[in-house]
């Protein structure tokens, strides 16, 4: 799935918008997710579908399943919100409910504005815009390897579970200690790798993000209607 979304991410119609102005741009509405109304998360939810789905081509399957999965995870933890348990007595607070639908509108719509940005804009050039933005190198190397090593993870994982399963691989506890472990050391493995890479390379101790210059634009059609957009959130408040 990480994969699949790193692809879009450099195959959308949106790919060729400067990265400043689509991260602007999501990080403008995630701080009116934070601060807006129940209707002003519905009209950010809505409105980033246009703008995924619509003008950045995305898959509407894709954008399903994976609104599917927040809502689902969002829906496992109402039972915090909702149950309350006093002296072995199960109750269900009725009052809370509005507060656990504000609570999911703006957990959707949060998710709505990063979901956009991850799959409009590779991420090497996210790091560009946080190094533009004069971010401490070292938040910007975890989050480069965060990035690297979830690929790794994703794909070590695939590779150890087709193992075990082509050889007739247990359901007991024990295999599964055993996947861990493997999966463990093959991430391990891949870490040194990964450090004789940038040394054989020169590295330096601070990593170098270059913007593909050639495929960079910004779109006044698109700044327009997001100043309007943002027009009208401020009125809605």
């Amino acid at each position: 799935m990480i994969r699949h979304f790193d692809m879009i991410a450099y195959h959308n119609r949106l790919r060729c918008l400067r990265p400043e102005q689509k991260t602007l741009f999501s990080f403008l509405l995630l701080l009116n997710t934070m601060v807006g109304s129940r209707g002003t998360h519905l009209f950010i939810i809505f409105w980033l579908a246009i703008w995924t789905i619509g003008y950045a081509g995305v898959s509407w399957k894709v954008y399903v399943k994976t609104l599917g999965m927040v809502i689902l995870f969002l829906l496992i933890s109402w039972p915090i919100l909702l149950i309350s348990l006093d002296s072995w007595h199960i109750s269900v607070n009725r009052g809370n409910i509005p507060a656990a639908i504000d609570v999911s509108l703006r957990s959707i719509a949060a998710w709505s504005c990063l979901f956009f940005l991850l799959v409009t804009t590779p991420f090497p050039e996210l790091l560009y815009v946080l190094k533009k933005l004069k971010i401490p190198s070292v938040m910007i190397e975890l989050l480069f390897f965060m990035y690297r090593f979830v690929f790794v993870f994703e794909q070590a994982a695939e590779e150890l579970y087709t193992a075990m399963k082509a050889r007739n691989g247990g359901s007991h506890w024990r295999h599964g200690a055993m996947l861990i472990f493997q999966l463990w050391q093959k991430i391990w493995d891949a870490y040194h790798a990964l450090l004789l890479a940038l040394r054989a390379r020169g590295f330096s101790d601070e990593l170098v993000y270059i913007q593909n210059e050639t495929c960079g634009v910004w779109s006044k059609r698109y700044i327009v209607e997001a100043i309007a957009g943002m027009g009208v959130l401020i009125w809605m408040r």
